[in-house]
């Protein structure tokens, strides 16, 4: 089985670094755009998010194939190698967007879809991204809100 699982909010706890693209509910002209290289930038003080770790665990330990794909810059590659690598996920594709690449995620992820192959099951967390794999019949295990 080819099962994809979501980084940011998925199997990484990103909520340290949330208020670099959160807008407040009341907020004026003067607020700062969202800062998605701040965002992507902070990966490494990610915690894991265990429950869904050990899923992404035990699916490698049961021989299906497991890739990350993720909205993240690749630009932060090396950083998100080196936090899967100290999370016991060393060697495990990850998929991530171009640097300067903006595409809404569920649009860039619907194009890795055409790309990449179709995968059996996916874990992920955005609404937008969720229903984009729900569209295409794919089973999709929707983990948190992720409506940011």
């Amino acid at each position: 089985m080819f099962v994809v699982f979501d980084l940011d909010g998925t199997i990484a706890n990103c909520d340290h670094r949330l208020h670099h693209i959160q807008l407040p509910a009341a907020h004026d002209a003067e607020w700062p755009e969202q800062n998605w290289d701040a965002f992507y930038a902070a990966c490494n003080g990610d915690t894991p998010i265990w429950p869904i770790q050990a899923v992404a665990a035990a699916m490698i330990d049961q021989g299906h194939r497991v890739e990350f794909w993720t909205g993240r810059s690749d630009q932060c590659r090396p950083q998100t190698e080196q936090w899967l690598y100290d999370n016991g996920f060393d060697g495990v594709p990850v998929r991530m967007r171009v640097g300067g690449d903006r595409t809404a995620d569920h649009r860039l992820k619907a194009a890795w879809l055409a790309e990449h192959g179709r995968p059996d099951l996916i874990f992920e967390n955005r609404a937008a991204v969720v229903a984009m794999w729900r569209s295409h019949g794919i089973v999709c295990c929707q983990v948190a809100p992720g409506d940011f």
